[in-house]
C-alpha cells in the first residue's frame, strides 16, 4: 500500500495564472508560501518560509481563474491546497538534469 497526499495551508505568493491550451485544456500555476516559526537555541524567534508551486487543471483551473477574477483569489490570500506531489526535472541547455 502507498499513498500520496499532501495538504497546506499558506499564502498565495502571486495571483494564479491561467492558460488556456490546445485540445480546450486550461492550466492554472500559482505558488504558496508556508511558515515555520520556532526559537532557537539562543532563545531568538525564527521562521522559515517555504514554497509550493502548485499546478491545477481542467475544470479546477477555470473555477480557480473564476475565483481570482471575482477577487477571492489574490497574492497574499490565505488558501488551502490537497493534492498529491508530482516532482518534476528539467533540462538545462547542457541536456544536464535541473530540479
Amino acid at each position: 500500500m502507498s499513498l500520496n497526499k499532501v495538504m497546506l495551508i499558506g499564502n498565495l505568493g502571486q495571483d494564479p495564472v491561467v492558460r488556456y491550451l490546445e485540445n480546450n485544456r486550461v492550466v492554472c500555476n500559482f505558488s504558496i508560501a508556508t511558515n515555520e516559526y520556532y526559537t532557537d537555541r539562543n532563545g531568538e524567534k525564527k521562521v522559515e518560509t517555504e514554497w509550493h508551486s502548485i499546478e491545477a487543471w481542467d475544470q479546477l483551473a477555470k473555477n480557480l481563474e473564476q475565483l481570482h477574477i471575482k477577487g477571492y483569489l489574490r497574492k497574499g490570500t490565505q488558501v488551502y491546497v490537497e493534492g498529491r506531489i508530482r516532482t518534476e526535472t528539467m533540462k538545462d541547455k547542457t541536456g544536464a538534469e535541473v530540479q
